[in-house]
Formats: structure tokens, sequence, C-alpha cells
């Protein structure tokens, strides 16, 4: 028998953010607004994995896990806005969620 591991469940309710892509004229199109997130910890692995690859990060929030985001899409929080690096998607929680890793713009 197979030992389950432990569900977190998630609220999404640190803040809200909005999701949108840009075209080749700068336009925002909205994909997502007042989406809600959870804000997570910034790991040694992560900030490490990072800087050998050049590349900043500057917060790591975690949204529900919804279609039709890519790492080529931006986010805004508190009308900062922030390039999605990297995208990993998370099946141990309930309910299911996305950690996206973001870079200030």
């Amino acid at each position: 028998m197979k030992i389950k591991t432990p569900t977190n469940f998630v609220s999404f309710s640190d803040g809200v953010c909005s999701i949108y892509s840009e075209d080749d004229d700068g336009n925002k199109n909205n994909k997502y607004e007042n989406l809600g997130f959870t804000k997570c910890v910034l790991g040694l692995t992560r900030f490490f994995q990072a800087d050998a690859n050049q590349m900043k990060v500057d917060k790591v929030i975690k949204i529900p896990q919804l279609d039709n985001i890519d790492t080529y899409d931006h986010a805004t929080i508190d009308s900062v806005d922030y390039d999605i690096m990297i995208i990993q998607d998370k099946y141990d929680t309930n309910p299911p969620s996305r950690d996206l890793t973001l870079k200030v713009r």
C-alpha cells in the first residue's frame, strides 16, 4: 500500500495580481485580472540555480492552476510589472496550483 503524502491547502489570499501579454506595439492584452495569489519563500536551491544561470529572481508566487499562461506573459502586483521567468505546476496542493518565478521589468 502506498503511503499518501499530506496535501497542502492553499487559499491564495496574500494579494491579487493580473496576468497579461503584450503585442508588438506594447499594448496589454489581459488574460486574468484580480487573480488571488500566495507568497512563496525563495528557497536556497531556487536562488542558487537562478544565480548560476545569471537570472535575477525578485518574487515567487503561487496561483491557481490555470491554462494559457506562459513565460512570455507578464504579471502586475501592486502597480509593479514583473516578467514571468519560470512556471512550475504543483500537484500536491488543493486546489492544484502553479508557482510563478518573477523578475521586475
